[in-house]
């Protein structure tokens, strides 16, 4: 069965619940047919997981074709951002599946489709929990580690996963990661008094979508999107305030081989935060590109740029799906 023993079946959203996105909306245009993406797009299964303090979470899951890989050359979770979904990287996956991997996304709580308040986190290792939950249903289910990859805050999410070893993975990916921000004190300090008196209120989510990329009908389709999210919140800052020092720290006890992929002009993000986490990790495992003048969202990036960094991830992957010698 397609769905791991912990989900439930997908159903529509109820009255004021977040709106359903069709199967793969959101998605953008593909990547280069030469990188082994599949002829047509591939639809994904649409799933809910239930989390331990009952929250539902959509999953997705996209399998390669099979008169092309009779068995799968192995399993990936892709960790979405900040105020986004994971109907967003359907152009993703079918280039994940291009290379024989299965690949599995959800919407992170308060997210897209997924259950939980808007943009609200009840404690700053919410998120690291949840992926927990996912990564052990996918690998109940599958019996086998999975590759991770995670964009933005879910890029600061799976280093925090991996370098704190909450479960192994086969190898990690990390896009734009959000190993640091460009906060000043003023705002600092804002935060701090928002997180003692309103951890909970939601404020204007302060990314500019024209930073997002240089393709601009990837930021026109961003801003119409339906469930991409308006709003933050404190506790939700917090995820990143403690998240980022803790996997700054923990970078040096990584134990997977990791790939930062890393827009040089990213206006998000500070990408400093990934050459800090570079250095710190382990020489033998880490390995990192550089896209200079390439904006924060570069797997949505506009041509040849974009062609170039699913170049490098599928060249990357490649190598580490070869057998271990």
């Amino acid at each position: 069965m397609e769905q791991p023993s912990t989900a439930v079946p997908a159903v529509p959203a109820e009255p004021g619940g977040p709106p359903r996105p069709a199967p793969g909306a959101g998605g953008y245009a593909g990547p280069d047919e030469d990188q082994g993406a599949p002829a047509r797009p591939l639809v994904p299964a649409e799933s809910r997981q239930r989390m331990r303090d009952g929250t539902e979470l959509l999953l997705r899951t996209w399998q390669p074709d099979p008169a092309l890989f009779p068995e799968a050359t192995g399993s990936l979770l892709l960790v979405h951002g900040l105020a986004e979904h994971c109907g967003r990287y359907q152009h993703v996956a079918e280039l994940l599946c291009g290379l024989g991997l299965r690949v599995r996304a959800y919407d992170q709580r308060g997210h897209g489709a997924s259950g939980g308040a808007r943009m609200v986190a009840p404690h700053p290792d919410i998120y690291v929990e949840d992926l927990a939950e996912i990564h052990d249903a996918a690998v109940g289910q599958w019996q086998e580690l999975p590759f991770l990859l995670g964009h933005s805050m879910g890029g600061l999410v799976a280093a925090r996963f991996a370098t704190a070893r909450v479960r192994p993975v086969r190898a990690l990916v990390l896009s734009s990661p959000a190993l640091a921000l460009r906060l000043s004190g003023a705002m600092l300090m804002l935060h701090r008094v928002l997180l003692t008196l309103a951890p909970n209120l939601r404020v204007p989510n302060p990314i500019e979508a024209r930073y997002l990329s240089h393709d601009a009908a990837v930021v026109a389709q961003y801003r119409a999107d339906p469930l991409v999210q308006g709003t933050i919140s404190a506790g939700v800052l917090e995820t990143f305030v403690r998240g980022m020092a803790q996997a700054q720290a923990d970078a040096p006890l990584l134990e997977a081989p990791a790939l930062l992929l890393v827009a040089g002009a990213d206006r998000i993000v500070d990408a400093a935060g990934s050459r800090r986490f570079f250095d710190a990790a382990p020489p033998d495992l880490r390995e990192m590109r550089w896209f200079d003048g390439g904006y924060h969202e570069i797997f949505n990036e506009a041509q040849p740029l974009r062609g170039e960094v699913f170049a490098a991830l599928a060249g990357w992957l490649r190598q580490h799906l070869q057998p271990q010698a």
